[in-house]
């Protein structure tokens, strides 16, 4: 009955929460379906790359999904790294509280000094550690302390920050060993190196965002493994996570643009892909006008010098875009220089 029961909750590990919960605090606080999903997908797939918004409790997840996993499968070696050193570490010891606080039996899986002299948690500056009585250990870390470790799986949150040589020559190498089973055998079914990538949407000229790409191919080529999913702000909306009158600010205001918002409340990767031939940060940067001409002016170096004036006319109260081309003829070709530019913002051209 007992091996049915653990079949069950590693396939299912919110089942096993639920089995657990105190009865009372599951009257206040219960997971969320998406939760579920997560909760899920991690214990599944070998790569589950997860694209939420803010108020979705990712990092809660994230971390309740490891330890789960380390109660559930004994020697387990789980990191969960993030790019930001210290934050990572308060995040984690407020997180793990709130899960014993809503879980406390969970607590009772960790070591105690009496259990190879080593506390269930250990923290510092640099790094927060989790002890389990089955041999299982979480560690907490930024992606600039882990090298050297080894690890079983690994959890990356927030992982649009991580970039590619932290990623590919830290963090990824250490994932190179097998969970051993308490009899010292291996389990040939169980997803290895198991890889669960939580973030918030950004930019496509980012490194995560190739990795996204590849995961969601996969998904397809190889969906045993693979697992690819995103939601926008209404799922948190939804469950009263989020406060829509200050979703609605954000969205009509002035100083928000629309690809942060895609990003932040939409999880829409947006900018140029990472093949782009052009970097669009870098262009708008050097869209600067040496001298800006208002009227024409002639030139006596070469009188065959003309204008040339385009327009991208607006339709329905939209942006319309001015532009003005000075072109210097000569024996060779054209030389031509972009002397004046302007935006009438919110005109409607539309004739009857």
């Amino acid at each position: 009955m007992f091996t049915k029961y653990l079949n069950l909750w590693i396939l299912y590990p919110d089942l096993f929460l639920d089995a657990i919960q105190d009865s009372v605090d599951a009257k206040n606080f219960h997971l969320k379906p998406f939760q579920r999903i997560a909760l899920r997908a991690s214990m599944r797939y070998r790569y589950h790359f997860w694209t939420a918004t803010r108020a979705t409790s990712k990092s809660f997840t994230a971390y309740l999904s490891a330890l789960v996993r380390a109660v559930l499968l004994p020697n387990s070696t789980i990191m969960i790294v993030s790019d930001t050193k210290g934050t990572v570490i308060k995040i984690a010891e407020a997180k793990f509280e709130e899960i014993f606080r809503h879980w406390p039996l969970l607590r009772n899986e960790l070591k105690t000094r009496a259990d190879d002299g080593k506390t269930g948690i250990k923290s510092s500056s640099n790094y927060y550690e989790i002890y389990l009585k089955n041999g299982s250990m979480i560690s907490v870390i930024s992606k600039d302390t882990s090298r050297g470790l080894r690890a079983t799986g690994a959890i990356l949150e927030e992982c649009a920050l991580i970039d590619e040589v932290p990623f590919n020559e830290v963090i990824w190498p250490q994932m190179n060993i097998a969970r051993v089973e308490v009899d010292g055998t291996t389990n040939p079914e169980e997803p290895a190196a198991a890889q669960t990538f939580i973030t918030t949407a950004a930019e496509r000229t980012v490194f995560m965002y190739g990795k996204l790409i590849e995961i969601a191919i996969n998904a397809v080529l190889r969906p045993k493994e693979y697992f690819c999913w995103g939601l926008s702000y209404e799922v948190p909306l939804h469950y009263g996570l989020l406060s829509k009158a200050t979703l609605m600010d954000q969205r009509y205001s002035n100083t928000v643009s629309e690809d942060s918002f895609a990003r932040e409340s939409l999880s829409i990767w947006s900018g140029n892909n990472k093949d782009a031939w052009l970097d669009s940060k870098r262009l708008n940067k050097r869209r600067t006008l040496l001298k800006c001409e208002r009227k024409a002016q002639e030139n006596p170096n070469n009188p065959n010098t003309y204008y040339i004036v385009g327009a991208d006319i607006a339709r329905y109260s939209a942006n319309t875009a001015i532009m003005v081309v000075k072109v210097l003829p000569s024996a060779t070709g054209y030389k031509k220089n972009v002397v004046y530019t302007e935006v009438i913002h919110g005109a409607n051209y539309i004739t009857e």
